[in-house]
């Protein structure tokens, strides 16, 4: 049982660093309601695979990379309407994922599978998806680290970063599917409903921290690792359902964050009001 646990917990700690890290990319990116969307997609994906009999976080990242990278391709092309597309390729998404889940559930009785996709399960880890989030981990490090100066340069002003010559359309899709990727290949440990907790908390809390951005990226990455491996042993201790346990947990650190953050300000302002005092 304690080599089933480190394992799960392996796993959080690389889904809650992974989303962490693309949170903030999304969010400063100002790409938030196309990952929105990308999240149905792989809950629609998920739910498909359940009926076809195949493995539910593949099938879930076909349709979530496949969403992302259509997605990517129509925003470029057009400039009014964008949200609207987003939340046609939500609404979408969601009929297919419930219609798929009810279908699922008539004809071959999964609930529990259903559970695990829709709220996720500590027992939904394996070796082999620790080893697929371990090459996700790998590879978008690799590509930050090859692109760090035109990243940056986005993260800066989009628009100067285009101007300069960076190839802001190939950059915006590869941000998208890395998205898929992550967001699909943490679904079956937080669930399809509440893998947002994981890419937003983080990044919500890491601006209570720091005004910098490479220090917001870091204190995402961690604080995301930090609530889903800490949100899966509360929910080990209690027996708790993990996706609502790391949510519970994630949100927590955010509200501590924020509390802290508005001392800390209420504390300086007192300090600059006092009078100065010599000797």
């Amino acid at each position: 049982m304690l080599e089933f646990l480190g394992l799960a917990i392996s796993a959080a700690v690389l889904s809650g660093n992974l989303c962490g890290a693309i949170g903030f990319y999304v969010q400063r990116l100002k790409i938030t309601t196309l990952s929105f969307s990308v999240a149905h997609a792989a809950l629609a994906g998920a739910s498909i695979g359940l009926i076809l009999n195949l493995d539910p976080v593949y099938s879930a990242m076909v349709t979530a990379v496949a969403s992302a990278l259509f997605l990517g391709m129509v925003f470029t092309r057009i400039e009014y309407g964008r949200e609207l597309i987003s939340m046609a390729v939500f609404s979408v998404s969601s009929a297919v994922a419930i219609f798929a889940i009810y279908l699922s559930n008539v004809r071959v009785l999964a609930t529990v599978s259903i559970s695990v996709v829709l709220w996720g399960s500590l027992l939904a880890i394996t070796v082999e998806k620790l080893i697929l989030l371990l090459l996700i981990l790998f590879i978008f490090v690799l590509y930050i680290l090859a692109y760090r100066i035109q990243i940056d340069s986005m993260l800066y002003d989009v628009k100067m970063a285009e101007a300069e010559g960076v190839n802001v359309q190939m950059h915006m899709l590869i941000m998208l599917f890395f998205a898929g990727l992550i967001i699909s290949s943490s679904l079956r440990l937080t669930g399809g409903f509440l893998v947002f907790t994981l890419l937003y908390n983080p990044v919500a809390t890491s601006f209570q921290i720091s005004r910098r951005a490479h220090m917001q990226l870091l204190a995402s990455s961690i604080l995301g690792a930090v609530s889903a491996s800490s949100g899966l042993m509360v929910s080990y201790i209690l027996d708790w359902p993990v996706g609502a346990t790391i949510a519970i947990v994630s949100s927590i650190i955010l509200l501590l964050a924020y509390t802290a953050k508005i001392i800390a300000e209420a504390v300086r302002r007192r300090c600059l009001s006092r009078p100065y005092r010599l000797g």
